[in-house]
C-alpha cells in the first residue's frame, strides 16, 4: 500500500507540474476521436470531398481538433455541428434540420451551462467506447443533479445521429446535383415528416435517459452519505442499478443493446471511475474521530476522516550550534590601516 502511495503522488506532482498541457493534449486527443467519428458518416456532397479524403482530410480533421482545444465549450459544440451537417450535405434537408437541432442545443443550453455541457461530448465519447456507463457515474460522483440534462441530451443525440444518416442514405431524391437553395424548403417540408416519424417512434434514448439519470441520482446522493466509504458504495449501487436497468431495457423495449457489453461496460466504468476516485483523494476510515463542540449558539458535531498521503521525505536534521569555549564573545582586533 505505501508503494501504491508513493506512485499516486509521484504522478499527481506529474500531472500538477505539466497540468496545463495534459489537459489540452486529453482535449485534442478527444477531439480527434469525436471527429474522425463524426467523419465516417459519409454522406457529404462532392464539392466536399476534398475535407473529408485523403491527405487534405487528414489535415482538415486535425485542424478542427485543434480549433475545438483552444476553443470554449460553446464553440467547440458548433464547430461538432458544422462538422457534421457538412457530413450529411448529400441529403441537404436532412444536413439542415441536424445543423439547427444542435445549434438550438448549444443556444438555450450550453450558453448556459458551459462546463456541464462538454458532458454531451463526453457520453459521445463513451458511446463510441461502449462504456457510456463511465461518464454518467463521474458525472454522478462529482458534478450533482445538473449532470442529468447534458447526459441525456448527449444520449439523444446518439441515439439519433444513426436514424438520420440511415434516412440520408435511404432517400435518393434529396441528392441534388445541383444545389439550389429555392428547392431546399419544399423538400425540408417534405421529408419533415419522416423525420417527426423518427422522432417519435425512435423513444429508446428516453428510456437510456431516465436509466442513467437513475444512475446520477443514487451515486450523488449515496456519496452525500455520512458513513465509510459512501463514495465506494455510490459507485457499486450506481453500477449495479446501471446493469440492471439496461438489461430490462434491452429486454422490454428491444433496444439494440448486447448484454454482454453492458455487463462487460459496467465493470470497466467501475473500475476506470474508481481509479479516478482513488487519484484524488484517499482517506483512512480506521482513524475516524468524530468531534462535539459548542458556542453560545449553536451545538456542533463534526466527523473527521484523515486523508491518506505518500510518505513525505523528513527534512534534513538543522545543525546544532556549535559550542564556545567562553561565554563571553571574543574582541575583535584593532587593525590601523596601512
Amino acid at each position: 500500500m505505501e508503494q501504491l502511495l508513493d506512485i499516486r503522488q509521484n504522478l499527481i506532482n506529474f500531472y500538477k507540474k505539466f497540468e496545463l498541457a495534459i489537459n489540452y493534449m486529453l482535449k485534442f486527443v478527444a477531439a480527434l476521436v469525436v471527429f474522425m467519428r463524426v467523419g465516417s458518416i459519409g454522406m457529404y456532397r462532392e464539392e466536399f470531398a476534398v475535407l473529408f479524403n485523403g491527405a487534405t482530410g487528414a489535415a482538415f480533421i486535425l485542424l478542427v481538433s485543434l480549433i475545438f482545444t483552444v476553443s470554449p465549450s460553446t464553440v467547440a459544440l458548433l464547430l461538432v455541428a458544422v462538422v457534421i451537417a457538412l457530413q450529411l450535405s448529400l441529403a441537404a434537408e436532412v444536413a439542415i434540420f441536424v445543423f439547427l437541432l444542435l445549434v438550438l442545443i448549444v443556444v438555450f443550453y450550453a450558453r448556459l451551462a458551459p462546463r456541464q455541457s462538454m458532458l454531451i461530448l463526453a457520453i459521445i465519447f463513451g458511446f463510441y467506447f461502449h462504456i457510456p456507463y463511465a461518464v454518467v457515474l463521474f458525472a454522478g460522483l462529482y458534478v450533482g443533479l445538473a449532470a442529468i440534462i447534458p447526459v441525456i441530451i448527449g444520449t439523444a443525440v446518439w441515439t439519433m445521429l444513426g436514424p438520420f444518416i440511415d434516412l440520408a442514405r435511404a432517400a435518393p431524391t434529396l441528392e441534388m446535383q445541383e444545389f439550389d437553395l429555392f428547392e431546399i424548403p419544399a423538400a425540408f417540408f417534405e421529408i419533415f415528416g419522416q423525420i417527426f416519424e423518427i422522432l417519435t417512434t425512435n423513444l429508446s434514448w428516453i428510456l437510456i435517459g431516465f436509466v442513467f439519470a437513475m444512475m446520477i441520482l443514487a451515486v450523488h446522493l449515496i456519496s452525500l452519505l455520512a458513513i465509510n466509504h459512501a463514495k465506494d458504495i455510490a459507485l457499486g449501487i450506481g453500477a449495479a442499478i446501471g446493469l440492471i436497468c439496461m438489461i430490462m431495457v434491452q429486454v422490454v423495449a428491444a433496444v439494440n443493446l448486447s448484454i454482454l457489453s453492458i455487463f462487460l461496460g459496467s465493470i470497466i466504468s467501475f473500475g476506470i471511475v474508481w481509479v479516478i476516485k482513488f487519484f484524488d483523494k484517499v482517506v483512512d476510515y480506521k482513524r475516524v474521530e468524530r468531534v462535539k463542540f459548542e458556542d453560545e449558539e449553536n451545538v456542533y458535531y463534526v466527523r473527521i476522516v484523515p486523508k491518506i498521503g505518500a510518505t513525505a521525505a523528513k527534512p534534513a536534521p538543522e545543525p546544532e550550534p556549535e559550542e564556545e569555549d567562553d561565554i563571553y564573545p571574543r574582541p575583535i582586533p584593532n587593525r590601523r590601516p596601512r
